[in-house]
């Protein structure tokens, strides 16, 4: 099974909104193409593209596996209506009583698979292809379920948001393990004995060594904000190449982070 990096996570956050960007993957292995999550709506036309990049469409999607039923992780499945989608058993009973505490949940999450193709996976480790298993991950929220994947390099561990960034790896905890913390800690535990390639849910994939972090895709991100009323822009490149190129704008300040 070939995994493939349709969309990079971004470990970011803000005091005033929630960034929300998380991993889109695709697996595929001749015989069927599969989708890892879809995303938050900002990202749609993104997702298209990238899914454009390999010679797909939307409609060419077999099957999407939804990791948890966070906003950022879900509001693209409407593109999917064709598709065989799989989720998590306690993430959509949980979405009928959300806690009121629960931002990451949205209300509508139910709603959105209403008419759609669904397979509840239960709560138990299960070979869903072959040479794909699920892997329970509770704790970022109630039944989060991630993906080990069989490949040429070895086991891929598909973690989601029970692995936030390559952070929680080096560090040994998790950062938002926001509904149960508890069992978030043995999920990241879990997902890290799992395999040796790992794709966390708001960050590059990596793999790891005397606790050293060895990340196998870069990315740049450009923020342009608009505050200036004579026309202006501020705007930002954040890169993880070891050299990140300036873009310039007369007039305009810039910053690399």
């Amino acid at each position: 099974m070939r995994v493939d990096l349709l969309i990079p996570g971004l470990p970011a956050k803000a005091d005033h909104f929630l960034f929300g960007i998380c991993s889109l993957l695709l697996l595929r292995d001749g015989k069927r193409t599969i989708l890892f999550d879809t995303g938050p709506f900002r990202v749609r036309p993104t997702l298209i593209a990238a899914l454009a990049a390999h010679g797909l469409t939307p409609e060419q999607i077999d099957t999407v596996f939804v990791s948890h039923l966070h906003w950022d992780h879900i509001e693209n499945i409407d593109l999917f209506r064709h598709a065989e989608i799989l989720v998590p058993r306690l993430e959509f009973e949980y979405a009928a009583a959300i806690r009121p505490t629960d931002w990451g949940t949205p209300p509508y999450a139910r709603e959105m698979l209403q008419g759609m193709r669904i397979e509840l996976l239960d709560d138990r480790e299960q070979e869903i292809f072959p040479g794909v298993r699920t892997l329970l991950l509770p704790g970022h929220s109630v039944g989060l379920q991630g993906l080990v994947v069989q490949a040429e390099q070895g086991a891929l561990v598909l973690a989601s948001d029970a692995l936030w960034s390559a952070r929680d790896a080096v560090r040994g905890h998790p950062d938002v393990a926001f509904f149960d913390p508890a069992k978030g800690q043995q999920s990241l535990d879990r997902a890290l004995r799992a395999g040796a390639v790992y794709y966390p849910g708001h960050d590059r994939p990596f793999t790891l060594q005397d606790g050293r972090v060895n990340y196998l895709a870069q990315y740049t991100y450009q923020l342009r904000f608009s505050f200036q009323p004579d026309g202006r822009d501020i705007r930002t490149m954040i890169s993880t190449e070891d050299r990140p190129q300036m873009i310039s704008k007369a007039g305009a300040s810039d910053h690399v982070a």
